[in-house]
């Protein structure tokens, strides 16, 4: 006999007639339960009951055939719904609440580390932006502090203690201009929304450590945890990342350099969001690209352990980079001589006959 599993129920036919049938609920949740189980290649449970009572099954789907049915390639015969008292609206309701599954499905950790790694930079902006106005507006009352203290502590001053006379330092010898009520409360607000900006940033970024120690951990612990929530990101997700090959996350970050490469010929990027790092933007810059294309391999190994055998090989590829990138210094310890470049010959006019 033929299974024949359709949207609204299972039936085994014999020669063209139906002779056992298991209908589906005639509810949208429980169609919806049972196509998304065929999706998965699992077995329904009316499958196994109806495979139950004959000795010999032949099956159309390879998922079935894994259950212990016999493949075949014979047309089987069509079934109508209507007959069996279900109409195309129960379809399109089962399909939607379908839709909806796989759409919650599809959102991934992934997904929420990319929106904070954008939120963070989103933050440093606009909190950059905020400071810059406070320096320049309380500039005009008392341009010497942000000679004196560094950004965090310059807001905490302005916030705290507003006008100048009231600092905990002598601001005798300032050329600043009085500040008036009105314009230190509002610098004092200002000031206090930088901070709480830079609060907040501090947060996600913590969150996004966290995050991305636990989505890819050999990385995190090779590159450290912000180059890898944005290489992550770069990639869409730790297993995207594992399937790159060393020199495209090498270059992950500066594509517009690589497309500017491409199209009018000019210099090829050597590194993108590995710039960030202190192995390579610290080196000279004979040796970036190299050190660059060693790390780009070491932290590919690492993705690929992280999305597949879920592997702690962080310690023996820190070891396997601190060897390559010695052997790049020891190499490149020298700038190498730029080439030479030929004078142009000069065309010889010709005479004419």
């Amino acid at each position: 006999m033929l299974l024949r599993t359709t949207w609204f129920g299972s039936f085994l036919v014999d020669e063209g007639r139906v002779v056992q049938e298991r209908l589906f609920p005639k509810d949208a949740r429980a169609l919806a339960d049972r196509l998304a189980r065929v999706e998965d290649w699992k077995v329904l449970d009316e499958e196994r009951e109806l495979m139950g009572l004959v000795e010999e099954v032949f099956v159309t789907e390879p998922r079935l055939e894994r259950a212990g049915g016999r493949f075949t390639t014979e047309r089987p015969p069509f079934l109508d719904p209507a007959a069996y008292g279900y109409d195309r609206a129960l379809l399109h309701a089962a399909m939607v609440e379908l839709a909806k599954r796989s759409i919650r499905k599809a959102i991934r950790p992934e997904d929420h580390l990319r929106q904070a790694v954008a939120s963070v930079d989103d933050l440093l902006e606009q909190e950059n932006t905020l400071l810059e106005r406070v320096r320049e507006w309380y500039g005009l009352h008392f341009p010497e502090l942000a000679k004196i203290v560094d950004d965090r502590e310059y807001l905490e001053l302005v916030a705290k203690h507003g006008r100048r006379e009231n600092l905990p330092m002598d601001v005798r010898e300032s050329v600043g201009a009085e500040l008036g009520e009105p314009e230190e409360q509002e610098i004092k607000g200002m000031a206090q929304l930088a901070q709480v900006l830079a609060s907040q940033r501090a947060d996600l970024e913590g969150y996004v450590e966290r995050t991305v120690r636990g989505l890819a951990p050999n990385v995190s612990a090779l590159a450290g945890p912000k180059i890898a929530a944005r290489l992550v990101t770069q990639a869409g997700s730790v297993e995207g990342l594992a399937r790159y090959p060393a020199g495209t996350i090498q270059l992950l970050g500066a594509e517009r350099a690589l497309f500017r490469h491409l199209k009018t010929g000019s210099r090829a990027p050597k590194h993108g969001v590995l710039f960030q790092h202190p192995l390579v933007h610290r080196a000279p810059p004979w040796q970036r690209g190299a050190i660059a294309r060693a790390f780009a391999g070491k932290i590919a190994m690492a993705a690929r352990a992280d999305a597949y055998t879920h592997r702690d090989i962080a310690a023996q590829l820190q070891a396997d980079l601190d060897r390559a990138v010695a052997e790049v210094r020891r190499r490149k310890e020298k700038k190498p001589a730029r080439p030479r470049s030929r004078p142009m010959k000069r065309a010889r006019p010709r005479r004419g006959r």
